[in-house]
């Protein structure tokens, strides 16, 4: 039985490319909820400028 070195290269290259792109998929998605949790402490930090607006908003709602 003789080895086709040709084909074991081509299999290893097609698990290392797979690996890469799950690597590169789990370090977006990482890169994104860095973001996203990055984009809402600024929203906060914008909301919570005006705390007499947010108590005046709960306020109005418990009226009606």
């Amino acid at each position: 039985m003789t080895f086709d070195q040709d084909n074991l290269d081509d299999s290893t290259s097609n698990v290392r490319k797979q690996r890469r792109q799950q690597e590169d998929k789990k370090r977006m998605a990482y890169r994104r909820a860095i973001e996203d949790y990055r984009d809402s402490k600024a929203l906060h930090a914008l909301v919570c400028d005006f705390p007499d607006l947010i108590g005046t908003a709960q306020n109005h709602q418990r009226l009606h």
